[in-house]
């Protein structure tokens, strides 16, 4: 890893996130005084104690003045004009303000939302209702909108919260941001790509988890190299190992064939046919074993254009042998169009014929295998049926496994599992694929196995 710079703390960045939070609401809160101020003093906004100040200015006039008419209460003002006997001369309140204002002349406690003056006159009492709020100058505004101060106060909130919720989808942006290289190095190596160069967060914290995911990775990296190493080890000197076992088999078999040519007794050629059958049987295997550990290494031979008319002969001619050795039947039956087709030739033949001796082994001495080929353009595909006892409902999900034994299926003998599971190898590398299902018609065993043509340029 490079070396990490000017990487900042998880505490670092939470405190500049709640300094910069509280910077934009202290600013944020500083305009909405400054804009208060700015409309009281171009007179747009009256201040709270406009009203009570007019009061002060109107009061000699209102006690003094022959008759009180309406243009002498002070703006902002609601008034009750009282006689000296108690009765209502004029007013503006509703009838339970009037009765307030009746109870502040008779020099009683007010209360609720307003503050009252009573000036008195020489005739009676003139009561004052006002509050000590903010009003807009603007009688329009007065009746249609809040006061100011509750206007001013709805606005704060409103922006303390936009303020609030603004900064938080800022702040999560950005650690989602720093923690992006995070879950990418974790799909990377979901994905089991461990070849990627990790990037840094610039948060400490991260960096530091991204410094041991990717000691994590180097390390993996590496236990896998050793691991594949030693695996293609071992698979060489096993396929060393099978191919060495097969000249003494063939020494075995020939020399037991030889015999077998000789004046026996019936029991001796008996043990010389067990001997010879085994003796297949061995090779067969042995064959299997070096054709998996081939797949394992991944030796497939590259795709090539061959002639599909050698290529089904082949595979007939081999398949017609093995039918002869387990005393079988073959029905071919093949439609094809294209003269050729591109696959690798020793992998399609080792896989059908893998098929068809699994076919045979599972099949009673006498049976019918069906090979049933079909081609249209350069997509082949081959369907191999047998009149056995058909696939056990493990074999259908498991049968293409590697070493899977069904011991309770078909015929009973010794399986391997690996004739199947070559031939799914062998499809997947062509882009194709294996199925195995009961045949209807027979009731024996049915795989379908494709190899469709080479799309890549």
């Amino acid at each position: 890893m490079g070396k990490i710079r000017r990487s900042n703390t998880l505490r670092g960045v939470f405190t500049g996130y709640v300094l910069i939070l509280l910077g934009a609401l202290c600013t944020f809160g500083i305009g909405i005084i400054v804009l208060f101020n700015i409309l009281v003093n171009t007179g747009m906004i009256y201040p709270a104690n406009y009203a009570e100040r007019k009061i002060n200015e109107a009061f000699d006039l209102l006690q003094n003045a022959e008759q009180v008419t309406k243009d002498m209460i002070p703006p902002l003002c609601h008034y009750a004009i009282f006689s000296l006997d108690g009765k209502v001369r004029g007013t503006d309140l509703s009838e339970p303000s009037v009765e307030t204002a009746r109870q502040v002349a008779n020099h009683e406690q007010a209360t609720g939302n307003y503050f009252y003056k009573m000036i008195p006159r020489s005739d009676g009492y003139v009561v004052l209702q006002y509050s000590l709020t903010p009003q807009f100058r603007s009688e329009f505004l007065r009746e249609h909108f809040m006061n100011p101060q509750n206007l001013l106060t709805i606005m704060a909130i409103l922006g303390t919260m936009t303020i609030i919720i603004l900064s938080s989808v800022r702040f999560g942006k950005k650690i989602k941001g720093n923690l992006a290289p995070v879950m990418e190095a974790v799909e990377k190596i979901k994905e089991q790509n461990l070849e990627y160069q990790v990037t840094y967060s610039g948060i400490k914290e991260f960096d530091d988890c991204l410094s041991s995911i990717d000691d994590m990775r180097i390390a993996l990296k590496t236990s896998l190299e050793q691991l594949w190493k030693t695996e293609q080890d071992k698979n060489r000197q096993m396929s060393a190992l099978s191919h060495d076992i097969k000249t003494p088999l063939t020494v075995v078999r020939g020399n037991a064939e030889l015999l077998s040519e000789m004046e026996l007794t019936k029991e001796q050629k008996n043990i010389i046919a067990y001997i010879i059958n085994s003796t297949v049987r061995i090779q067969n295997y042995v064959q299997k074993l070096i054709d998996i550990t081939k797949s394992v290494e991944g030796d497939l031979n590259p795709r090539e254009e061959v002639s599909t008319k050698d290529l089904l002969c082949d595979i007939r001619k081999q398949a017609e042998e093995l039918a002869e050795v387990y005393h079988h039947k073959i029905n071919w039956k093949e439609l094809w169009h294209s003269q050729t087709v591109n696959v690798s030739y020793d992998q399609v033949l080792r896989a059908v014929i893998n098929i068809i001796q699994n076919a045979a082994e599972h099949t009673k001495k006498g049976g019918t295998i069906t090979v049933c080929v079909e081609e249209e353009n350069g997509n082949l595909s081959f369907t191999v049926e047998d009149n056995g006892n058909g696939f056990t409902k493990e074999a259908l999900l498991h049968g293409t496994e590697q070493f899977f034994m069904d011991d309770m299926g078909r015929n009973g003998e010794a399986h391997y599992g690996i004739g199947l599971f070559f031939a799914k190898t062998a499809a997947e590398k062509h882009g194709g694929e294996i199925m195995l299902a009961n045949s209807e018609e027979t009731g024996g065993a049915k795989v379908i196995i494709c190899f469709p043509p080479d799309h890549n340029p």
